[in-house]
């Protein structure tokens, strides 16, 4: 199914290099830790999505984490992170293993939500996977004058798993027709598989060309209103969540953090709204938006392993995270962008997708309102692949489909990162999307505006890059022996680490710290999980003393912590 999910993975251990994932293009997205992140357009029946979204409400994003979702339909994209249960900043490698995770897709539906037809029953219909029930909700709306193209397109889905291919082709042609364009995602759906070889799915796809490049039909009005995202996060929740509506930027917000940490997230996005609408999408999103910081308990009905960090599922309007770090703000990218993307008939290519997203994983916007990318854990690995010359040439990169760019995404997320810092620091990165836009009926992979953007030959364009990557030498992204350490183990906290224990002689037990305080912050940079913890202690000189922000009770405080060599 659809769900449009958008998912990136961030595996880490201390001590180890990093690599973050890829997410997809169809509208679902993803982000993972620090060993793989990757996003892929996935269709698949459910409600929420795991990795790559489970939920049968065909969001278009992308999904993270470099490992497909166990179905969900969304076209979103998800975000991951590493699962190990604490990670050391001291540099050993976190004795936490990945979890395969669990397909945990949600309840089944209840008896009294067998008669309903509403966004919360279809959705929980979607996470369990119960196609018997997505048949009935979505034929009763279709009864009831309502043509949603996501409604149908799950239709299809369902109708195929049931068995009855002759209804299903039939409700995936009037899902087209009413408007459905994300072909990436029908391409990737494995609920799709029973009709995969009939006349008119091939025909579908024959036509696709044509078909993409012509407005979606106008449908008429729903007679229900549009989807009420809070509302539905609510009804599933009730009161464990920390509920803000902005009315002004089309957002929602439920979270489980404390106020002061609430309203720092609140601040960070603001302010990255802000940004991508002027430089980039031009407004905020027509429709409200659900940002959902979800409990750990509550967070395998959405996001399917412990590794995907969050998810962006567009048709569902629903971003979810486990925390404040960079997987939020990956998805946040997604989220506007998506939106722009509608509002102006285009589907931009899956490298351009997952590029801008991931650039924005690591940023500081300036006094000046200019903003500063800085690498990641991703570019020490695009970089050994310039120098070892095994990165994917342009042409071919540029040409990908989603399917294909999240079969290798491990590879690709971290390539096509670095292709976007380039454009930055050329000053060129406002300037390409621009020519993107303009182009993209007549330039389907972005080629063109590369070369309109610089004036020269793709080719021309490609080894400067290349130089670049070569002359900017690699980034400390590792915590080794003798390097500067705060001495503590730490396990995630929504937005910031706990820590869990200190080793001996810690620098930040000499400092006053506890087992049990939550750092959100390292000499001035936002911590919000183990990934960016160890990121910011590899940053940090043995002796040089550092500001350390951190809760406790309730109270925010900071104090002064002196690293020390690690094993010493």
């Amino acid at each position: 199914m659809n769900r449009r999910g958008h998912a990136h993975l961030l595996f880490a251990a201390l001590g180890v290099r990093f690599a973050f994932g890829a997410c997809a293009a169809l509208g679902a997205f993803a982000i993972t830790g620090m060993a793989a992140a990757v996003s892929l357009p996935h269709a698949t029946l459910q409600a929420t999505p795991p990795a790559s979204g489970s939920s049968k409400t065909k969001d278009s994003g992308s999904q993270g984490s470099g490992s497909q979702g166990s179905g969900s339909k969304n076209s979103g994209s998800q975000s991951s992170g590493s699962k190990d249960s604490g990670s050391k900043d001291s540099g050993s490698k976190d004795s936490g293993s990945k979890d395969a995770g669990s397909k945990d897709s949600g309840a089944t539906p209840s008896p009294s939500s067998r008669t309903s037809t509403s966004d919360a029953a279809l959705d929980a219909a979607l996470r369990a996977r119960d196609f018997t029930e997505i048949d009935r909700i979505v034929s009763a709306r279709v009864a009831d004058g309502r043509r949603d193209p996501t409604d149908l397109y799950n239709g299809a889905c369902a109708l195929a798993q049931l068995g009855r291919e002759d209804e299903a082709e039939k409700r995936l042609l009037d899902a087209v027709k009413s408007g459905f364009r994300d072909f990436d995602a029908m391409e990737a759906d494995p609920d799709l598989e029973p009709i995969r070889a009939s006349r008119t799915y091939e025909a579908i796809m024959e036509a696709r060309e044509r078909v993409e490049r012509s407005p979606a039909p106008r449908t008429k009005p729903s007679r229900t209103p549009k989807l009420d995202p809070l509302a539905v996060w609510r009804e599933a929740h009730g009161d464990d969540y920390r509920y803000e509506i902005d009315g002004d930027r089309g957002l929602a917000y439920a979270t489980f953090l404390e106020e002061a940490s609430h309203a720092r997230m609140k601040e960070t996005l603001d302010a990255l709204g802000a940004h991508l609408v002027k430089d980039y999408f031009g407004r905020a999103p027509e429709d409200p938006v659900l940002i959902a910081i979800v409990r750990p308990e509550d967070a395998r009905k959405y996001l399917e392993r412990e590794e995907i960090k969050g998810m962006y599922l567009h048709e569902s309007r629903r971003l979810v995270a486990r925390d404040t770090g960079q997987s939020l703000q990956h998805e946040f990218v997604h989220l506007l962008h998506f939106a722009h993307m509608e509002r102006s008939g285009q589907r931009h290519p899956i490298w351009i997708q997952e590029g801008l997203a991931s650039l924005y994983e690591n940023y500081t916007i300036r006094a000046d309102g200019s903003v500063e990318f800085q690498p990641n854990i991703r570019f020490n690995i695009a970089r050994k692949q310039v120098v070892s010359k095994t990165v994917m040439p342009w042409k071919e990169l540029f040409a990908l489909r989603p399917q294909a760019f999240m079969s290798d995404a491990e590879r690709l997320y971290p390539q096509v990162r670095a292709i976007f810092e380039f454009l930055a620091r050329e000053g060129k990165l406002v300037e390409f999307y621009k020519a993107l836009c303009a182009t993209s009926r007549d330039d389907p992979d972005g080629s063109s505006a590369i070369e309109r953007t610089f004036g020269v030959p793709l080719a021309k364009v490609e080894e400067r890059w290349k130089k670049w990557m070569i002359q900017r030498g690699a980034i400390d992204d590792s915590v080794s022996r003798r390097d500067a350490s705060l001495g503590l183990t730490a396990e995630d906290a929504g937005d910031g680490v706990r820590i869990r224990s200190f080793v001996l002689k810690s620098a930040a037990k000499a400092a006053g710290l506890r087992v049990g305080d939550v750092i959100f912050a390292i000499d001035g940079v936002r911590v919000s999980n183990r990934e960016e913890l160890v990121l910011a202690v590899a940053r940090l000189d043995v002796g040089k003393s550092i500001r350390v922000d951190y809760r406790r009770d309730g109270n925010e405080l900071f104090t002064e912590v002196s690293p020390r060599p690690l094993g010493e």
